[in-house]
């Protein structure tokens, strides 16, 4: 008989293996979400996706859900958060293509130990600032080449704006749990219930104008849409909740930035992203980095620690 822990160890594993690869694959649907049509209102994009994400979730866990002064604050915060980083990365991949945004969306795994640091006042181990460097390396090589235009370059700061975002969300989400302050399937659904109205109210007081000029056709949408809303919205912060009692957070981590190279390879795959040893070296050296954040402090102290009980024994 396998122990229960184990079972659900596995589901959890497969889970975020699954989330992973429907991000993954988002980065290549939500590009094509703006060609088929939404280009014009990014926000209504965000909104539908939010929006049938969210009542998804809120059936599935409507019994988390406690309205207190305190925790509407925390769902309002980090809905804000959300809200924010999806819009910046969403309007920045207008201008790039989707192998380029999944990596500069990665830089939020790397910035995050940057911003636990102001808040837990504990400076990052020293080989994240190596990370640091080798994501900066990757980022220029991604872009050898070739003078990037102003668009070009518009998109990337948009999109290291929404992983700052996502960075800040991160550890403010960490900050509460770990705390105790809110329990974490109700931070969860307060979280998308606040960005799902944010995105309605941005895309109805700036881009209802542009309605009427949609030339957007369902067929081609409507399964699109399922699929970031349904499986990259509702289902993927089920999972990650879930996984999360019985996966180290290291390990999330670091399945979850799996989505970056997959996000390329389906990107080249279907034609949007040429192939480019740019992309290949200049990917390699940011999910590198961000490796290296995930395994490299544990490892070195492991390695200090061996070397401190092999001096005793001496």
């Amino acid at each position: 008989m396998v122990n229960v822990n184990v079972k659900k160890r596995i589901i959890s594993l497969v889970m975020l293996g699954v989330v992973a690869l429907v991000w993954g694959l988002g980065f290549v649907l939500a590009d094509e979400l703006l060609v088929d049509g939404f280009a014009p209102v990014p926000g209504l994009q965000n909104a539908l996706r939010f929006g049938i994400g969210t009542i998804i979730l809120v059936i599935v866990l409507w019994k988390d859900i406690k309205l207190t002064k305190k925790t509407i604050l925390y769902g309002v915060i980090g809905g804000t958060l959300l809200f924010g980083g999806f819009l910046l990365q969403l309007a920045g991949q207008k201008y790039i293509t989707p192998a380029h945004c999944g990596f500069f969306t990665a830089l939020y795994f790397v910035m995050t130990p940057f911003f636990a640091w102001i808040v837990y006042k504990k400076a990052p181990h020293y080989t994240v600032f190596v990370a640091v460097a080798l994501a900066v390396v990757g980022l220029v090589v991604l872009n050898i080449g070739k003078m990037p235009t102003a668009e070009e370059t518009l998109g990337s700061m948009l999109t290291i704006a929404g992983a700052t975002m996502f960075a800040i969300q991160i550890v403010f989400s960490d900050y509460l749990l770990k705390n105790d302050k809110i329990e974490c399937n109700n931070l969860v659904v307060l979280q998308l219930i606040v960005a799902s109205v944010l995105c309605i109210i941005y895309t109805l007081i700036f881009e209802s104008s542009k309605y009427p000029t949609l030339t957007i056709q369902l067929d081609k949408v409507w399964w699109k849409l399922a699929i970031v809303a349904l499986l990259g919205t509702g289902f993927a912060y089920y999972a990650q909740t879930y996984a999360q009692k019985y996966v180290s957070p290291t390990q999330t981590s670091l399945i979850l930035a799996c989505e970056t190279p997959i996000g390329a390879i389906i990107s080249i795959i279907v034609g949007i992203d040429a192939f480019s040893w740019n992309i290949v070296v200049g990917g390699v050296l940011v999910v590198a980095s961000v490796f290296i954040v995930e395994f490299a402090p544990a490892l070195t102290e492991k390695l200090r620690k061996r070397r401190r009980d092999k001096t005793k024994q001496e």
